[in-house]
């Protein structure tokens, strides 16, 4: 870029902002939102623990029903076969099952 077109650039941008200062048209700052910190309670650990123990049973549920829908056994290619492939597909499966239980649950 040249250094006259970078020159003009800069006092463009320097005469509008002192334009809306003139015109008494400053621009706001946005508001931060206030952060609320989260109060401890027995009800609210029982909850988050209740809710855990329900993403891990469907965790399971989501498993089992994949080991029945393949046509070969999951379980039998990751320990006995070592199949680094199934292993990655198996991760990839859970992952996905988590986010979605996860985003279903919140």
């Amino acid at each position: 870029m040249k250094p006259w077109l970078m020159v003009g650039l800069g006092l463009g941008i320097i005469a509008g902002m002192a334009w809306l200062g003139i015109a008494g048209e400053v621009p706001v700052p946005p508001i931060e939102p206030r952060i609320i910190p989260p109060t401890l309670s027995w009800a609210s650990l029982i909850t988050s623990v209740v809710y855990g123990l329900v993403g891990l049973i469907l965790l399971l549920i989501g498993y089992y029903s994949y080991e029945l829908i393949t046509p070969f056994s999951v379980k039998d290619e990751l320990i006995s076969h070592r199949n680094p492939a199934v292993g990655l597909v198996v991760a990839a499966f859970i992952l996905g099952m988590a986010i979605i239980i996860a985003a279903a649950i919140i």
